[in-house]
């Protein structure tokens, strides 16, 4: 008797724990496959191949106070919320990196070369830098990426530096919000996809240099 009653006390202690446990997290990515850029990664490596070639993507700084895994977002009244059970599969300044990475690498035909690779050769490596000055999502409403990115061509004789704003309108729910960057991280991909190619400013931007 007292056997079966200690069996019914754990029983009912474990079902509390997993009662009071909260939903589980979950996670969001800002890569994605973008479908009309597919449709043209043949003919942009042949371009990339006559123009771009080698080139490299250095760490991209984001502000702090939302560079990390849970997902931060911006209320009504301009503070900043962390939502606890949302979050990126990295931190955001990685998540930023690798989207970027192979939004440029589907568009170009090829990916940035890694630094080991890259000192080999740097005369004729073309460097570009990012420093994201805003990445606001804003629940139900908008989402922004405002980044300031430079472009160096080989030689270092000639260089660009852009200030690039890009912003979505959303919808209801975190998955809204993540679509909504994600659109901008393309966007930003095909500017600087664009740069690489024809070494002029994109349109869509402000640019200095030359």
């Amino acid at each position: 008797m007292k056997l079966s009653l200690i069996r019914c006390a754990l029983a009912l202690g474990v079902l509390s724990l997993v009662g009071c446990s909260g939903p589980p997290a979950q996670h969001y990515t800002l890569s994605r496959i973008d479908s009309q850029a597919a449709l043209v990664s043949k003919s942009a490596a042949v371009q990339s191949s006559r123009g771009v070639g080698l080139y490299t993507l250095s760490e991209i700084s984001v502000p702090a106070q939302v560079d990390n895994l849970s997902i931060v977002v911006r209320q009504g009244d301009g503070r900043l919320m962390v939502l606890g059970e949302d979050k990126w599969t990295g931190s955001l300044s990685s998540q930023l990196s690798t989207a970027l990475s192979q939004a440029l690498t589907q568009r170009l035909g090829m990916p940035p070369l890694q630094k080991l690779v890259s000192e080999a050769a740097l005369s004729s490596v073309t460097k570009v830098q990012m420093d994201v000055q805003r990445f606001d999502l804003i629940p139900g409403q908008s989402v922004s990426l405002d980044t300031v990115w430079s472009v160096r061509f080989p030689g270092g004789k000639s260089f660009l530096t852009c200030y690039t704003r890009l912003q979505q309108p959303v919808g209801i729910g975190v998955l809204a919000l993540v679509q909504g960057q994600q659109d901008n991280v393309q966007a930003l991909a095909a500017q600087l996809a664009e740069t690489l190619m024809s070494r002029k400013a994109p349109a869509g931007s402000t640019c200095t240099g030359g």
